[in-house]
């Protein structure tokens, strides 16, 4: 049975995520306020509706390319167990996508930045690559 994913990019390269997962979309990078001593992926905090939410640069935290969140950047909130919000900053939303969860392959460790256990794994949507990310093992906030 397929699912909606929701596809962006992040430095020319195609990821997903399960649409049920997405709180909200929104281009405010200019409101994220950092906080001291976070980790380098952490850009900071924005407030999202009253809720102070925390967000991940997305390159960082798998790579280690330089981060460019500009005023063209959109943040997509993700919800978590336990009604917790985090977001992650990504370069632009593709589409949504239907996927078939058991057409996903797993990734192997290729040495390239790319941890295995944040992606559920691999799909082709029109004959691109997509890696499809585990939202709740990526954006787990006990890391910051």
């Amino acid at each position: 049975m397929k699912e909606e994913f929701l596809l962006f990019r992040m430095s020319g390269v195609l990821y997903g995520v399960r649409l049920s997962k997405v709180r909200e979309i929104a281009t405010y990078p200019d409101k994220i306020t950092s906080l001291p001593n976070n980790p380098a992926w952490a850009l900071g905090v924005i407030n999202m509706r009253g809720e102070v939410v925390p967000v991940i640069d997305f390159r960082r935290k798998f790579s280690a390319t330089q981060p460019v969140c500009d005023k063209e950047a959109i943040i997509i909130a993700m919800k978590l167990p336990n009604d917790r919000a985090t977001a992650i900053a990504a370069d632009g939303v593709e589409t949504i996508a239907e996927i078939d969860p058991a057409s996903l392959r797993i990734a192997s460790d290729m040495g390239n930045g790319l941890d295995p256990r944040y992606l559920e794994g691999l799909a082709r949507y029109h004959g691109e690559m997509i890696s499809v990310i585990n939202v709740d093992v990526m954006l787990d906030i006990r890391e910051i």
